[in-house]
Parts: C-alpha cells; structure tokens; sequence
C-alpha cells in the first residue's frame, strides 16, 4: 500500500507557520520554524513500512520527517528520520528507536512480533534558511498485487553504465546505492556526478551510503518525484520498465551461488538498477546495471528472474520525472 501527499494537497494536513505555494509548503514570513502535520491515515494491516519526503533544502536549511504507527490501539511515539539536508548537511540517526512493539531502522519500521500496524502518522517540521516540502509518503507490505501491463520484455537504453568499484571513490565497496541513483538520475537527464551523489546521500548517522530514504529525498532535490516502494511482487518493477522507466532495487544474499554471475554475496544487501526483462531459450531474465562491477564495461548483468527474486527484498527506488 502507498499512501503519497504531494504538491497542492499538502494544504490538507494541519500547517504551522507553513504556507503552501504552488507545489511546495514553506515558512510563513519571518518564521524560522513550523511543521505540518498529517490527519490519521487509516490503513490495511502491515508489519513493515518505509517512509519518505521530497523537498528543496541547502546549508542551513533543513527537512525533519517523523512518523507514528498504531498498533493494536496503541500509538508508538513519533520516530524522526533524521535532520535531513542536501550535499551532505544532513544530521543523521545514530540510534534507531525500538520497543517491544516496533523497531526502527535506516529505512523501515518493522512490527513486531504477532501484531500488526493499522494506521499511520507523520509530521514533518521545516526549519532554517527557506526550506520547501513538496511530497511525503510512506509504503508497506499491505494491499493488492498489481497486473502487468505494457511490454516489459524490453531493455531500456540510456542508462548509463557506472561501477561502483572502479570508480576510485575512497568508499567504492559500500557505494552502491548512490552508484545506482545516479545512473537513474543521469537516465532522466540529470546532470549529477556520482561524487556529488555520495555526498548528497552520505547518512552521517550510521555512517553510510545507504540509507533509502534519504536516497530518494536526495532524488527530490534534484527535481524528481521520487519515494521508496515495498513491492508485492515483480509485476510492479516489470510495469516501471513497461513504462519506461528503470527502478533502484535492493538485493540481499548470504552466498554468491544464490544468484548465477554475481561478483559476491551480498549479506549486508546491495542496490542495483533494473533496466529490463528479456527470455533467452525459454528462461526469463531480468536485465539490470549492477554496480558491483570491476569496470563500466562490466556492470550491464543478466540475471535469472527466478533466482533475483529470492535475494530481491521487494523493495524499491521509485524515481520518476
């Protein structure tokens, strides 16, 4: 299930010292600080969510998203998402919060245990120098699966190949995230350079590159609409290329041999970019631009569709223009 409250529609939540202009919410006149708080949105039964936002921020402007589950009638306390701001202004989480109900991590919120969250809540506070919210959303493992539709058994062309390991940044073996948003973006037409994206997309928190909300909140800043997305199953991504547009997908793996032409394993999970589907003698692939690549040359992967789906964790970059 998605939940997405964009543009214009911001104007429905409750604002403090916020004004909603066109397509973004911003501080009223001479206010250093306000928020905006969305109503209870009631949802179908789910154990896992990802939150997201898209905004415009620079130094000494910053975005804070927080977000509240009901459990079983009970309210978790509002979780922040760190103090967020691009080229790597950012004051990340170092600790997430858990309790016996929930537990929160970089990039999801998991229930725990036999319960079940049934309805959402997220306040976003604006502060500093002129700070603008234009999206927030949030995605769970809740809903209906989606039919394909359109042609997905097609390979996208334009997007750019990019290792991660060749690309002689100090951190090349734990920047694959960035490494995929950034074939995304340039895909779209964005003029970004994979050492500005790592810098964007840095989580100072925890230190790392990974962090998924704050992938697709860097996305934001550059003009996309952009959010992370819990899939129920393959149609989704194979309707994306249908369309047209390739998706940053996360993988996990605790053995190479789980994935047929992998470079490793994957135990601490990897992005990499789907571009496409194919069917060589009577078995699907899906086609993608794995950074985990020792040169350019070598990051274009066909991997069996039956194994990528078991190390893929159904979730999703969804950055579309």
């Amino acid at each position: 299930m998605d939940w997405i409250c964009e543009n214009g529609d911001l104007e429905a939540n409750q604002l403090n010292n916020l004004t909603v202009k066109g397509e973004f919410a911003e501080l009223s006149e001479n206010n250093g600080e306000g928020f905006l708080e969305t109503p209870i949105v009631e949802t179908e039964k789910f154990k896992e969510i990802t939150p997201s936002w898209n905004s415009r921020t620079d130094k000494g402007s910053f975005v804070e998203l927080f977000i509240r589950l009901r459990v079983e009638d009970n309210w978790t306390p509002y979780v922040s998402y760190g103090l967020w701001s691009t080229d790597g202004n950012n004051t990340g989480v170092g600790n997430y919060y858990k309790d016996e109900i929930i537990r929160a991590t970089d990039d999801r919120i998991f229930v725990l245990n036999d319960k079940y969250g049934d309805a959402v809540q997220i306040k976003v506070v604006l502060k500093g120098k002129n700070p603008k919210l234009k999206l927030i959303a949030f995605s769970t493992d809740a809903g209906e699966d989606e039919t394909v539709e359109g042609d997905y058994l097609r390979t996208l062309a334009n997007v750019p190949l990019i290792s991660q390991l060749a690309s002689g940044h100090k951190d090349a073996h734990v920047i694959c995230s960035p490494t995929s948003l950034t074939m995304a973006l340039k895909y779209h037409g964005k003029n970004v350079e994979l050492e500005q994206v790592t810098r964007g997309t840095f989580d100072t928190g925890n230190e790392a590159y990974g962090n998924w909300p704050q992938n697709a909140a860097f996305a934001g800043e550059m003009g996309m609409r952009a959010y992370t997305k819990k899939c129920k199953s393959i149609n989704t991504v194979k309707n994306y290329i249908a369309k047209g547009i390739p998706v940053v997908a996360s993988v996990r793996m605790d053995n190479k041999e789980d994935l047929d032409g992998a470079i490793s394993s994957f135990s601490g999970g990897h992005l990499m970019v789907v571009v496409g589907f194919d069917v060589i003698d009577d078995i699907e692939y899906v086609v993608v631009n794995d950074p985990a690549a020792n040169s350019n040359t070598e990051v274009r992967k066909y991997y069996r569709l039956d194994q990528w789906i078991k190390v893929w964790r159904h979730y999703i970059y969804a950055v579309t223009p």
